[in-house]
């Protein structure tokens, strides 16, 4: 069947001659780029010659509206195929609506239990990640603020002490356990490394809660330093205490949490955001319909990136946190 050229297939050929992702034709390296007429003529050849190769070649690169042209009339063989076809990619789109939508609702979620603060508190973080809290928060905190972070709230029943210091139980467990994952790992990549490189410090080993004294450890005949003591800027501390809330941030909404994600993944509460007045937010949602979801799979993305995906790109691009990978490798 020839190709009919209404404005519906021209739209169609064009929007695929428009994505760079898809590839027409296999070139050599040193070959010349085809043209858009090339690349329209190879898209109408597949076309007219199979409707079930085209649409298993380019139709994940096509709009829902697009899909809906192929939607067969009959029982042949081949539309029998295309209705095959068709079912598995509606089937992909419906997944990747729901993905999206799960990632708004976490990313909703999220800035709820910021402003509650009370998951996001230093302590409830430090509960769930002491190890990673030590390291870039706990080790450089002196003596007072460590007893201000400590310090328990007003509300002292017997039943809070007693649970607070279970917590504290298991908070050392779970970071006792990470240190030990992490010693292992280090011993292993770090086997072949010259004894006489410094390695890091260890972070220190004390209980939240709990003030180890200080002992001084001599290191050279001009003076002695305290074992557990860090010596850093303010400025460097600030930067590495915005470095574990980003991804204490991070690991819930990648779903690391041990934290019930169905209360906030199925619930549609959390779709009630006021976008009013923001075009580029207004933008982004209008790109959660499964037909716009294809258009940014296909490289027709709108020009600005979501609030979630800007923050993440963000973050994995920071200093503190490429430095941070870097010495974590090194020790």
């Amino acid at each position: 069947m020839e190709v009919d050229e209404n404005d519906s297939l021209i739209n169609m050929f064009y929007h695929l001659v428009q994505n760079k992702s898809i590839c027409f034709k296999n070139q050599q390296r040193d070959e010349a780029d085809i043209t858009d007429e090339e690349k329209q003529t190879i898209a109408k050849d597949i076309y007219n010659k199979s409707k079930p190769s085209f649409l298993l070649r380019f139709g994940k690169f096509m709009t829902k509206e697009q899909l809906e042209m192929f939607a067969p009339n009959s029982h042949s063989e081949e539309d029998e195929e295309i209705r095959l076809i068709l079912a598995n990619l509606t089937r992909a789109y419906s997944e990747k609506t729901n993905e999206l939508k799960a990632k708004n609702r976490r990313y909703e979620a999220l800035k709820q239990l910021i402003e509650e603060k009370s998951y996001f508190s230093e302590v409830e973080m430090m509960k769930r990640n002491p190890l990673l809290y030590e390291q870039l928060v706990g080790q450089y905190l002196n003596e007072e603020e460590r007893r201000e972070r400590d310090r328990s709230e007003n509300n002292n029943t017997l039943v809070k002490i007693l649970m607070e210091g279970m917590e504290r139980d298991e908070a050392f467990d779970r970071k006792k356990k990470q240190q030990e994952a992490e010693d292992n790992a280090m011993e292993e990549s770090d086997s072949d490394e010259d004894d006489n490189v410094v390695a890091t410090p260890k972070p220190s080993t004390s209980r939240w809660g709990e003030f180890p004294e200080m002992e001084e450890t001599p290191i050279s005949k001009n003076g002695l330093i305290t074992k557990n003591q860090k010596f850093i800027t303010q400025q460097e501390r600030q930067l590495l205490r915005d470095e574990f809330i980003s991804i204490m941030y991070a690991n819930f909404l990648n779903g690391q949490d041990d934290f019930d994600y169905a209360t906030v993944d199925n619930n549609d509460a959390y779709d009630n955001i006021d976008i009013l007045g923001h075009d580029e937010e207004d933008k982004y949602f209008d790109s959660e319909e499964p037909t716009d979801a294809a258009a940014d799979q296909n490289g027709e993305a709108e020009s600005s990136e979501d609030e979630l995906d800007m923050y993440m790109n963000a973050l994995n691009q920071h200093p503190t946190v490429i430095k941070l990978s870097k010495d974590l490798e090194n020790l």
